[in-house]
């Protein structure tokens, strides 16, 4: 307590004075670095808003070149055009496999109009184009059972190949890239699309034409203790009409 030394109302004047300077200047300091965060931080938000436009103008860019790779490889097309006309089993007068009697040769589809060849590309996507592709069961109808004579249906296949191929070449090429033509048919009136094979044998003239062949199978009802019988007898007289055959060479299956 000696040492205390009353200060006069100048002298606290002073004091007060002094610490508000000190104030204003730590506030002063302060400022001055709030302002400079929020600079670096806008120079930041604008640097992520460029890397963010720069982003989605180069997935827009993206996305128009995959739209229009997409457009090119499903307009890009090799079409064989076909008549429409209705065949059959019996029409195309059909020899049964020596080995495999319930399945036929190959045979091409007829045609009567220009613009049935193509230079397909092999094992791309292919579609054939059916006005008609109609098989039944005849043994359905068999009397006084059903199926008691005749326990086959008969369906098709088809396969795009060299126009000069013969069934036993097509055949080879099959067993040889491990390909299982789509059996197709129905016991309806409809047109239908489906996807099926393309090949190319190699030392024949590229021109490339539609084959079928026909495959007999067993009806649902049918026990399995029976196999598909003679395609040439039994299995009732397939039908199919073609518009067109679509070869896409830039989609790869």
């Amino acid at each position: 307590m000696a040492d205390y030394q009353p200060m006069t109302l100048e002298q606290r004047i002073a004091a007060l004075q002094a610490e508000n300077g000190k104030l204003i200047d730590s506030n002063n300091v302060l400022t001055q670095t709030v302002i400079g965060k929020m600079g670096e931080i806008n120079h930041a938000l604008s640097d992520a808003q460029q890397d963010i436009n720069e982003a989605v103008a180069l997935a827009g860019s993206k996305t128009d070149q995959a739209i229009l790779s997409f457009a090119d490889s499903h307009s890009d097309l090799r079409i064989n055009y076909y008549d429409r006309a209705d065949h059959s089993k019996s029409s195309l007068n059909i020899e049964a496999e020596p080995e495999a009697p319930h399945i036929s040769k190959w045979v091409k589809v007829p045609i009567a109009t220009q613009g049935y060849y193509t230079y397909p590309a092999p094992q791309t996507l292919t579609k054939v184009h059916l006005t008609r592709n109609y098989g039944y069961a005849p043994g359905h109808y068999n009397e006084p059972e059903q199926y008691s004579t005749d326990w086959s249906r008969t369906y098709t296949q088809f396969i795009l190949a060299n126009s000069e191929a013969t069934s036993d070449q097509i055949n080879a090429e099959v067993e040889r890239l491990g390909l299982q033509p789509k059996i197709t048919g129905g016991w309806n009136a409809c047109a239908t699309t489906q996807t099926i094979d393309t090949i190319k044998l190699h030392g024949l003239h590229p021109y490339s034409m539609l084959f079928v062949r026909f495959v007999n199978m067993l009806p649902s009802p049918v026990g399995s203790d029976k196999t598909p019988q003679n395609i040439v007898e039994f299995g009732g007289n397939a039908t199919f009409a073609v518009d067109r055959v679509i070869n896409y060479p830039r989609i790869e299956v």
